[in-house]
């Protein structure tokens, strides 16, 4: 099957709000063509062949009904290559629906945005360590309900052979294509996901706490470490130790509904690769995170987390990414980052 591109990639909202269901159009179930032909219709003019696609609500090769995926191939004149996509009613945070790829191999980059709604864009550029030349890159889009959407283009119609440098759509057209609000069709055909995140419970000030988280956390740093400045207003400090320089950013939750939500949405949650959990004696939850969320790493994991969680629902959070995004491993171990956040001066 061969379908003429849109007009071009749609401008992304900040989410999927709105109408599920375009004027005039009836609220008919969607077929597996007309999947086909909406997703067609948000790429650049080129010619597109379905190789393989399914009906919403359908249960696919994955066997789940929040879930719909299709693979086409795309020319855009320069070149065949692939394009998958996924769109679900997940059951993750977007904080854990939308992370980069630890990388196996070569990275050419991997940009990671929360968005103030809450929702989380990734952009994440691969290559491939065993088939010279071969690219792939992943644009995800997460929101809070859970909704997710993902799209994987390739440089080629198969591993082996690439047919151009790199994938048809470049950083700004994936987020385009990602955020783009025609998505909310086909999501409105999925079933509602009983586990999906449920963010009716609005989150606290990210900033309310008994003193001031930054201040905090420059008491706790080791002896040798060195805090450019005094922090600022958004909760991070940049701290050289070691002779590396790392971003630290805290929050700090103290007891409320929320707390306890997300205490509860952090332990049903399957971990994250690289991720270790600990469970004290009184209930206290203690999460270590590893995950390659910077730009331009090769090797390391430039991002490293530790959070913990009280019975009470009061929380800490400590994130740390290498200054500039750069590569290598950051100032403190996730060990260290683990003693921060468990240490009491953050309630006195």
């Amino acid at each position: 099957m061969l379908v003429a591109g849109g007009a071009g990639v749609l401008a992304g909202g900040p989410g999927f709000a709105g109408p599920a269901v375009p004027a005039g159009e009836s609220a008919r179930p969607m077929t597996e063509d007309e999947v086909v032909r909406l997703v067609t219709g948000l790429l650049p003019p080129g010619s597109v062949r379905k190789v393989a696609a399914e009906a919403p609500g359908a249960t696919g090769p994955s066997g789940d009904v929040y879930r719909n995926a299709g693979l086409l191939r795309y020319d855009d004149g320069k070149g065949a290559s692939t394009i998958a996509y996924v769109v679900e009613r997940g059951a993750l945070p977007p904080e854990r629906a939308a992370v980069c790829v630890d990388p196996s191999g070569p990275k050419d980059s991997c940009d990671r945005t929360v968005r103030p709604d809450g929702s989380v864009l990734v952009i994440d550029r691969s290559r491939d360590a065993t088939f010279t030349g071969r690219r792939e890159w992943r644009g995800v889009y997460a929101s809070p309900d859970g909704t997710v959407v993902r799209v994987v283009e390739d440089n080629g119609e198969d591993q082996a052979n690439p047919t151009r440098d790199v994938p048809p759509l470049d950083a700004e057209q994936l987020t385009a294509l990602v955020t783009a609000p025609d998505w909310r069709r086909l999501i409105a055909e999925l079933p509602a996901n009983p586990q999906a995140p449920s963010p009716e419970v609005p989150p606290p000030p990210l900033m309310e706490t008994p003193g001031d988280p930054v201040a905090v956390l420059a008491g706790l740093l080791p002896k040798g470490a060195s805090p450019a400045g005094e922090g600022d207003s958004n909760g991070v400090l940049v701290v050289t130790y070691d002779g590396r320089t790392s971003r630290l950013s805290v929050r700090v939750g103290p007891a409320s509904p929320y707390g306890l939500a997300a205490r509860k949405a952090a332990e049903e949650a399957p971990p994250a690769p690289l991720e270790a959990r600990e469970r004290l004696p009184d209930g206290t939850l203690v999460i270590t995170y590893e995950s390659g969320s910077g730009a331009g790493y090769v090797d390391q994991l430039p991002h490293w987390l530790a959070r913990i969680y009280y019975p009470d629902g009061r929380s800490v959070v400590i994130d740390e990414w290498n200054d500039a995004a750069g590569p290598g491993r950051p100032a403190f171990s996730p060990e260290r980052l683990k003693a921060m956040v468990m240490a009491p001066d953050w309630w006195r």
